[in-house]
């Protein structure tokens, strides 16, 4: 009598079975993702993007200075490997609890933004400053808004909105005390940072 293969056997050999193709490892098709990352300049050029060039920063303040030279009360600060910083004083830019700006500001906005269009890998800060009259939160919640009315008239004037940012200090950063009129008056700036675009 010939020995039966059970059904059972016949499972675990099918599964045995299934289980090693399964394991066999499969050749990958030929195609672009499996091809080797090109080594000719052309091709490997084509996938890096080129470095924006650092600003001239002395360049930038010279452009700067020679636009607000005649504005008085701006203050260019000294560059470093960064960038650099421009106060401007808005004691009479804005109404006194407002954002909006007047024409007096709108002027000095306008030869700044005429000297900066052209420099488009300089991103613009734009940073609200009050005094300390009033309250805290209130101050604050006023530089955000005067910046940002600063931010929108520099856009206006053909800065790229990509190159502008705004934030407010309130009465948290002065220049310095604030118990004269001259001191809060100068205390009450938009100051601009000035760095690289990333």
């Amino acid at each position: 009598m010939k020995n039966a293969v059970s059904p059972a056997s016949l499972l675990a050999t099918g599964f045995a079975l299934l289980l090693g193709a399964c394991a066999t490892p499969m050749p990958m098709p030929a195609g672009p993702e499996s091809a080797p990352a090109p080594t000719d300049p052309i091709h490997r050029h084509a996938l890096v993007r080129p470095a924006t060039p650092a600003p001239d920063w002395q360049a930038v303040r010279s452009r700067l200075s020679g636009a607000g030279g005649q504005i008085p009360g701006i203050e260019i600060g000294p560059v470093d490997r960064k960038g650099f910083s421009l106060q401007i004083p808005v004691a009479d830019g804005f109404s006194s609890g407002s954002a909006e700006i007047r024409p007096s500001l709108g002027r000095i906005l306008d030869a700044l933004a005429a000297a900066l269009a052209g420099e488009a890998n300089v991103a613009i800060q734009v940073v609200g400053h009050t005094d300390s009259q009033g309250g805290e939160m209130v101050n604050l919640k006023l530089s955000i808004a005067r910046a940002e009315a600063v931010a929108e008239h520099l856009r206006r004037r053909g800065i790229a909105l990509e190159r502008l940012s705004a934030d407010g200090r309130g009465e948290a950063d002065p220049l310095t005390g604030n118990a004269t009129e001259a001191g809060r008056m100068r205390n009450r700036r938009v100051e601009l940072v000035l760095r690289a675009m990333p």
